[in-house]
């Protein structure tokens, strides 16, 4: 099985390759302190193409490659990152894995009544064919999106994604807002923006207002991106309009990054705080 986020000029470079070798198989659930599943968590390694991401109810079966032998991360914007050492997961046994509640602090926001909304992102010249989400979500969980600034100390009101057509019965795509900090990717959501999609040849705009106050710093870097968690046990494609502008792609749960000159028609709107 395999997910890749594909620009239809780009194909061969955002394909995503296993190396076959000897391997070890690490299944088993994710759960928080009370004992519940948790959906769609990230696991993999830090800077590589080996990662997965856990189904609905937390389960999860990963191949690990021959040489990995460092920590195995889990991660979801709700909980701490948990990192299981080699001589755990190597064990071939199952796992259970315990990630721990984050203790959120909201921020305060004011915002001036005459203040308008104002786009951050999403303004381009249309790209030639469309960019495609395919397979069932639960591989490596690639993603694609576009880096973005704001001037002011701002909070994010729209998130917008040009939706060309859906050939999935239904799937699940997730929206990351991400503060670039060196070459890491933070997440600054404090709980997951999934959208369910049915099939639709129509071309829409997919509007997510947030419930919660994304607040973003001025002059800091930010990545808006979506991908694919949940094919509902199908296989088929989610295509997006492009901009003929800088796109970032993740080829893994946590893994390096291709820049490519194509980016999927993600706008960010918000107002600038007082």
């Amino acid at each position: 099985m395999k997910n890749s986020i594909i620009p239809a000029m780009l194909i061969a470079l955002m394909t995503i390759a296993s190396p076959i070798s000897a391997q070890t198989t690490v299944k088993g659930n994710v759960v928080n302190e009370r004992g519940e599943s948790i959906e769609y968590v990230s696991i993999g390694f830090e800077n590589d193409s080996v990662g997965i991401i856990s189904d609905a109810k937390g389960h999860f079966e990963l191949t690990i490659p021959a040489g990995r032998k460092t920590e195995l991360s889990f991660t979801h914007v709700s909980y701490l990152t948990t990192e299981i050492p080699y001589k755990e997961y190597s064990k071939n046994k199952e796992l259970t894995v315990v990630l721990k509640d984050k203790v959120v602090e909201l921020a305060e926001v004011v915002i001036g009544k005459k203040n308008k909304p104002k786009t951050f992102v999403g303004k381009g010249i249309p790209a030639p064919g469309q960019i495609g989400i395919s397979g069932h979500g639960s591989d490596s969980g690639p993603e694609g999106g576009v880096v973005f600034s704001c001037k002011k100390s701002s909070v994010i009101s729209d998130i917008m994604v040009k939706v060309s057509s859906c050939t999935f019965k239904q799937c699940k795509v997730s929206i990351n807002v991400y503060e670039k900090r060196g070459g890491q990717f933070v997440n600054i959501l404090q709980k997951p923006i999934y959208e369910t999609l049915t099939k639709d040849k129509s071309k829409y705009i997919l509007n997510i207002r947030p419930e919660e106050n994304i607040v973003l710093k001025p002059k800091t870097d930010y990545y808006v991106s979506i991908r694919m968690v949940d094919g509902m046990g199908e296989k088929g494609f989610l295509y997006l309009n492009g901009y003929m502008k800088n796109g970032l792609y993740r080829n893994a749960v946590k893994g390096r990054t291709r820049k490519l000159p194509v980016c999927p028609a993600i706008q960010v709107k918000g107002y600038e705080m007082d």
